[in-house]
């Protein structure tokens, strides 16, 4: 069994990227297991891979440097349940010094001889790459971008995702560019929409990559970590006469103005909509969805479930009260109504690695 450990930034197409190129794994006849990670609960991508029916489990309450006792243990249930020839294992989109936290320690202290670790890809969104090499400021502070730097320095396989964002000539320049910054790595150039792309991405899955630690100051990391509030809400909307769709895109847009208007940026939203058999989910970056109205799917029916998984920066109550806030502005504008199921609202901790082998 060959495990792929996933990484990247907030917001970087990992869980579209490894449900995807999952989905095309279980075409070709092979059993694929996923795990994801997240600093909290009730996860919007835990639910949409097992409404994808991929067999899934779910490291919480920290990344897996600082849980590591639990992937192995969740690696062992995968294993036992869902016996898969390939897992995929996504870390949290704030997590940095992987290689020496998770790749060694699992490959000198593993106890699961029958699972390979086979690869470490990081992930990062074309758009904030191309302004990146353009030294071009990010929308982040100096310490959230220090994450997202040495996320990319890192990368032994570098995936540029959300390439179809971008026209052919800015592709084409961004490429050049990342090969001329990085010429020590493995470049690969996608979209995760696009199966040719991610088959050319498994078939890389092979590549050579990093044997060595990073020289991480943890005191930045712990800072921007600390900078960036995490909110995880599951919640029931309901409408007797108001389409449940009209209800939701009221929703998505009195969040995205609430949170506009706390001055915090947006790492990444995420939202999984449930009516019935029906699921959408939503994703919103640093970087504008335009298009996203077309794209939300009719919900059908009165009540819809939400999970709503928030990391923006910006003060935690002033996350807390952008969605209380979006959800009295949905009733009053829909005249629907909305029940809280489960909530939490952070800051992340300091991370404290269980274990960590340099060089």
């Amino acid at each position: 069994m060959n495990l792929h450990l996933v990484g990247g930034f907030l917001g970087s197409g990992k869980t579209t990227t490894i449900t995807q190129a999952a989905l095309l794994l279980l075409d070709a006849g092979q059993r694929v297991g996923i795990v994801t990670n997240d600093q909290g609960r009730y996860l919007v991508d835990t639910a949409f891979a097992q409404r994808l029916s991929l067999p899934t489990v779910e490291v919480t309450g920290g990344c897996f440097c600082c849980n590591y006792g639990q992937l192995e243990a969740q690696l062992h249930a995968l294993q036992a349940t869902a016996q898969p020839d390939v897992i995929f294992a996504e870390s949290v989109g704030s997590c940095a010094d992987i290689v020496a936290t998770v790749v060694k320690p699992f490959q000198q202290l593993s106890n699961l001889p029958d699972l390979a670790l086979t690869s470490f890809s990081v992930l990062v969104d074309a758009r904030l790459l191309r302004r990146t090499l353009a030294g071009q400021p990010l929308p982040f502070s100096e310490d959230v971008v220090y994450i997202f730097g040495q996320q990319i320095e890192e990368a032994g396989l570098l995936v540029i995702n959300k390439a179809d964002l971008l026209s052919p000539a800015q592709q084409t320049e961004l490429r050049r560019a990342a090969v001329r910054a990085y010429p020590h790595k493995t470049i690969l150039l996608q979209s995760a929409t696009r199966p040719a792309d991610l088959q050319n991405w498994l078939d890389q899955l092979g590549a050579p990559w990093p044997r060595r630690s990073l020289a991480l100051d943890y005191g930045r990391y712990g800072a921007g970590e600390a900078q960036l509030a995490w909110l995880n809400e599951a919640l029931h909307l309901h409408s007797a006469s108001v389409p449940l769709t009209r209800v939701a895109r009221t929703l998505v847009l009195a969040l995205l103005d609430r949170i506009k208007a706390t001055g915090g940026q947006i790492g990444h939203l995420k939202l999984l909509l449930e009516a019935g058999p029906a699921h959408h989910k939503l994703s919103f970056t640093a970087e504008p969805a335009p298009d996203w109205e077309a794209q939300l799917a009719d919900l059908p029916g009165h009540g819809a479930r939400v999970l709503v998984n928030a990391r923006v920066e910006c003060p935690v109550e002033a996350l807390e009260d952008a969605l209380t806030l979006a959800l009295v502005d949905t009733t009053a504008r829909t005249g629907a109504t909305y029940r809280r199921e489960q909530r939490e609202a952070f800051h992340p901790a300091f991370p404290r690695p269980t274990h960590r082998i340099g060089n």
